[in-house]
């Protein structure tokens, strides 16, 4: 009896140290071929791996260097959870092969980095072009547009530390994927991301992932500012003298300006949320629930549909509800028409078809047209200005331009202008 007892401990000992020494060749096999697969555009290190009895293999003292960033983040472990052990022995072989089969959370808990490189609002701008930065823009500071690395120095923020957890939870009864992300960025806030997709809008292999064949069901998008906003108010105030009231009342309505700009049509209600938001702090919860599930390749179904009523929004600010809102789609701005001027001079009939939204010359004799509109004027000094036309007269033109202390007016002679320019 005693003889079989060890014989069986010995092998259990052997299977044992077998399966660690097979977890620790697959996870080498899968970090080495992420490495392969990305080697162009971040650079990844990490000095050793371990995995656990619950299901978890870990990846120590890791480093990521996006090239485009231009900077370095330190991760003292990057966890890969499985549930439990038996299910990490199954499915690690997928993990080489860039499939998530039986993967169920990633956690990286202390992520460092220094306020170097290019901050991640440059980034977004330069990979996703001038809508994101609109929309995550920085109003109402003066000439600043971002807060950049010595921006956030002068706030208090001198290094840039985070933590992350990603969740997946497959359910078979609803055949759905539910996914949440909880990022913590410390001074600089704290974001949580919930979200139900269809599971059959997911394939098992990432690589085959086509974003616009995903199921979207319900989400729920939760931020903390955890008193970034105070900082950003008083870091302003050097440089505008608003308090932070008249700091939220501009920073809106230039957000309000710069969403019309991208093709975004927010009203009342929804510019008054982002400046009490802006002027509280605290929490912003918004829940998506659309009516039937939305797949992304049906985007052109959005245009000049209202965003809110489709999706089914609801927010709260602190726990208060968010009053009826709207936020509509232009579609014009992304389906621009032809757009035709008539010169009844020379009895002609010009038409302009524009590839894109943008300003395009109108001519002077038709300047009462631009009235209500954003106009681009040179004078004949070769002086620019750029606004909103007022009023239009027999000698002269007003302008209006929002600018970071508020709104100025301006009154232009009219025999002084050498070209006009009309946003369209």
């Amino acid at each position: 009896m005693k003889k079989n007892i060890l014989v069986t401990l010995f092998l259990f000992v052997i299977l044992f140290v077998s399966s660690k020494a097979f977890i620790a060749l697959f996870s080498y096999q899968a970090i080495e071929k992420l490495k392969q697969s990305v080697g162009h555009e971040v650079a990844i290190t990490y000095t050793w791996l371990s995995s656990e009895l619950d299901g978890t293999i870990v990846f120590h003292d890791l480093s990521i260097t996006p090239y485009r960033l231009k900077r370095t983040f330190y991760i003292d472990g990057l966890r890969l959870n499985y549930g439990n052990y038996y299910s990490l022995l199954l499915n690690l072989s997928n993990l080489s092969s860039g499939k998530h089969n039986g993967l169920q959370s990633l956690k990286a808990g202390t992520i460092k980095g220094k306020l170097e490189g290019r901050d991640f609002d440059e980034w977004i701008e330069l990979e996703y072009g001038e809508t994101f930065s609109k929309l995550l823009g920085l109003y109402a500071c003066g000439g600043q547009r971002r807060a950049s690395h010595n921006d956030l120095n002068k706030m208090g923020v001198h290094e840039y530390s985070s933590s992350i957890t990603f969740k997946k939870t497959e359910n078979n009864e609803l055949g759905t994927l539910d996914f949440s992300l909880v990022l913590d960025r410390g001074l600089l806030g704290e974001t949580e991301l919930s979200t139900v997709l269809g599971a059959s809008s997911i394939p098992n292999d990432l690589s085959l992932l086509d974003i616009e064949k995903i199921q979207l069901n319900s989400l729920s998008l939760t931020h903390v500012d955890n008193g970034y906003f105070r900082r950003l108010s008083n870091f302003c105030s050097k440089f505008t003298q608003f308090d932070r009231t008249q700091f939220s009342e501009n920073a809106s309505k230039q957000w309000q300006q710069s969403l019309n700009s991208v093709g975004l049509e927010a009203d009342e209600a929804v510019r008054g949320l982002y400046r009490d938001y802006l002027l509280q702090g605290g929490q912003l919860a918004l829940k998506l629930r659309p009516a039937k599930p939305f797949v992304f390749d049906r985007f052109k179904q959005l245009m000049d549909k209202d965003l809110i009523s489709y999706f089914g929004v609801s927010a709260k600010l602190n726990g208060t509800a968010m009053l009826a809102s709207k936020l509509i789609i232009n579609g014009q701005h992304f389906n621009p028409p032809v757009v035709v001027v008539i010169d009844d001079k020379k009895d002609m009939t010009k038409s302009i078809e524009q590839k894109k939204r943008g300003y395009l010359p109108l001519p002077l004799d038709l300047i009462e047209q631009s009235i209500q509109q954003q106009v681009r004027l040179v004078l004949l000094g070769g002086k620019e200005y750029e606004g909103l036309v007022v009023k239009v007269g027999d000698y002269k033109i007003e302008l209006s331009q929002m600018l970071s202390g508020g709104s100025v007016g301006y009154s232009l002679q009219r025999d002084q202008i050498e070209s006009i320019e009309m946003w369209y």
